[in-house]
């Protein structure tokens, strides 16, 4: 989920810590005030660095930095990186209690942690936990440059941590819920992790920055999308990487498979068994994906690749569109590597008819409209009736940077207007994003369409919004649509819609 999808489902004590996160001295009395002002900074919200700086927990105390790093681990590894509250306390106690059980197993450390990397860095932490209870700043850094160095994970050093006593508390006692809830809120302040409610309360990383924190964190991939890594390397590699770590490699793909993700052998480890050839090598049969590089680098880009892999059954089995609606953001904003990745597309030329057959999905299925089938080619995407004597265009228009709403496309959409037999009401506009130019070239649109025609560009992830949630502010048990929702001139921003449905949807009357 989007910053824009959680927001409508947030209270106001849990709104304010996100603005305090990014925007200083801010008082704002409602919830619609700060829902609107963290959209309008939204670009703030998910820049790289002021999510890098956020990452950066030195400065806290020991428990709430350690609790911080767990709690995001465990929701990096979820699908849309959310759990619910009760799941996510549960997931937190249990990844501590999975490293304190390794930690005790010689076997396991001889296998993942080499000899000497073992000695120097138990030597350097059992040291610095020596002065004192805590690690200082720069114990840390050094810590920290010496794992680098070594080759050493996080969770590795959580191991070694553990077996010195101290992990996750001294004597290697578990946080209590309380010390977690406390992590949850300064994760929170950091506009890292939002909490929400819906049938019971949510913890979040947004998608506008889950990528950036994984990355920035090292994270691994979640369990299911490890399974297809590991479905993609041959019988033989699978044995290459048990052997390398000295596990049993009998068995059948499916049963190596298994027997690796029992063992907790993280996709980084795995992958490291494999020389900087091979690694070569594996990248090349992923389409799009970067083949040059240290061999960490190539670690880094196989695990990059399969992170952008989505489930791959879809929404609505009944309908095959419905795959490309699930994909409708990147169709809309040419996300060609996801596509690819996700098998979306084959050629990139069938971006555009796909990204207009997932809007035809939406007025269909989740809408329930009926659509005007048009002759010829040399019209807009799509028709819909408004009333006996009136219509809807929309068309759809794909693009990588912001739409901005060219002249070629004026002259276009003033042709489809005035061609049409019925009055047009409205022509909507369909875009991943949009410049103030393009807003400008809308309301020029109306003025020179002679029929006083509203044009609307709206959003694909805010369109999708719509099919969603609609029926949600209706007060009718088997609510229609109300295409008034859409029949303005200029931007049909997400808080415009939110309140547009409110007054249209409440009776069933379309006009």
């Amino acid at each position: 989920m989007f910053l824009q999808d959680i927001l409508p489902k947030m209270s106001k004590l849990y709104l304010g810590r996100i603005v305090d996160s990014f925007l200083k001295d801010v008082h704002l009395e409602t919830e619609e005030e700060m829902r609107e002002l963290i959209l309008k900074n939204v670009d703030e919200f998910q820049n790289k660095e002021r999510v890098k700086t956020f990452l950066d927990f030195t400065n806290e105390v020991r428990d709430v930095a350690l609790l911080n790093e767990l709690i995001l681990m465990s929701l990096m590894e979820q699908e849309g990186y959310f759990l619910s509250e009760a799941d996510l306390y549960k997931e937190v106690e249990d990844i501590q209690q999975t490293i304190l059980e390794q930690s005790t197993d010689d076997e396991y450390i001889k296998r993942f942690i080499p000899q000497d990397s073992n000695r120097i860095y138990s030597a350097v932490l059992d040291e610095a936990w020596k002065k004192d209870e805590s690690l200082n700043e720069h114990e840390i850094n050094i810590l920290n440059v010496l794992r680098s160095e070594l080759d050493l994970s996080k969770r590795e050093h959580y191991l070694l941590e553990s077996r010195i006593g101290r992990f996750p508390q001294k004597d290697n006692i578990l946080h209590t819920n309380q010390q977690i809830s406390r992590s949850l809120i300064n994760l929170q302040t950091r506009g890292l992790v939002l909490r929400f409610r819906d049938d019971t309360s949510y913890y979040i990383i947004p998608k506008d920055i889950a990528r950036i924190l994984r990355y920035e964190m090292g994270g691994e991939l979640r369990n299911e999308v490890y399974e297809t890594l590991l479905n993609d390397l041959s019988v033989n590699q699978l044995r290459e990487i048990l052997q390398q770590l000295d596990f049993n490699v009998s068995g059948v793909k499916e049963e190596i498979i298994a027997r690796i993700i029992e063992h907790n052998i993280l996709p980084s480890v795995a992958l490291k068994v494999f020389s900087s050839k091979e690694l070569s090598e594996i990248l090349r049969t992923l389409e799009g994906a970067k083949v040059s590089g240290t061999k960490k680098e190539k670690i880094q880009n196989i695990i990059d690749y399969y992170e952008m892999l989505s489930t791959p059954t879809s929404s609505d089995p009944t309908d095959e569109r419905s795959r490309l609606y699930d994909f409708y953001e990147e169709l809309a904003t040419r996300n060609y590597k996801t596509l690819r990745v996700n098998k979306v597309i084959n050629k990139d030329v069938n971006i555009d008819n796909y990204f207009e057959d997932a809007t035809k999905y939406i007025f269909e299925k989740k809408l329930d409209l009926n659509l005007i089938n048009m002759e010829g080619t040399r019209h807009a995407d799509g028709k819909i009736e408004f009333n006996k004597r009136e219509v809807i265009l929309w068309d759809n228009k794909s693009t990588e940077e912001p739409y901005s709403f060219p002249e070629k496309h004026f002259n276009q959409f003033l042709r489809y207007i005035r061609s049409e037999e019925m009055r047009v009401t409205l022509f909507l506009i369909i875009v991943h994003d949009y410049t103030k130019e393009a807003v400008a070239q809308a309301q020029k649109l109306k003025a020179f369409s002679e029929e006083d025609t509203d044009v609307a560009l709206i959003k694909a992830s805010d369109l999708m919004y719509v099919a969603e949630e609609w029926k949600t502010f209706s007060n009718q048990k088997n609510p229609d649509f109300n295409l008034q929702v859409f029949n303005i001139t200029g931007e049909l921003t997400r808080n415009l819609l939110l309140n547009r449905m409110e007054w249209a949807l409440s009776s069933t009357i379309r006009t």
